[in-house]
């Protein structure tokens, strides 16, 4: 996989996730991520988790379309 992240490592870019995990525990699957966050430990293969973006997002209150006088503590602002 290209561009993987590991758990502990920051989320560099908010989406969609595609999670792989160490050995037959659990096939591939997809999770949202917010960037700022910390990719977290697998409570089964621990910190063998890989993470490796799947479709980049923007969050929602960051946008200009949607922006509100209300700030977040996690997630970018928009940029094109």
């Amino acid at each position: 996989m290209a561009n993987v992240l590991q758990a502990g490592e920051s989320v560099t870019f908010s989406g969609v996730y595609k999670v792989v995990h160490s050995g037959q525990q659990s096939e591939a699957h997809y999770v949202l991520a917010l960037r700022g966050a910390t990719f977290p430990g697998c409570l089964r293969c621990s910190d063998q988790a890989k993470f490796q973006l799947a479709l980049s997002a923007v969050y929602v209150v960051t946008h200009p379309f949607f922006h509100s006088e209300q700030r977040v503590t996690i997630g970018e602002e928009y940029s094109s």
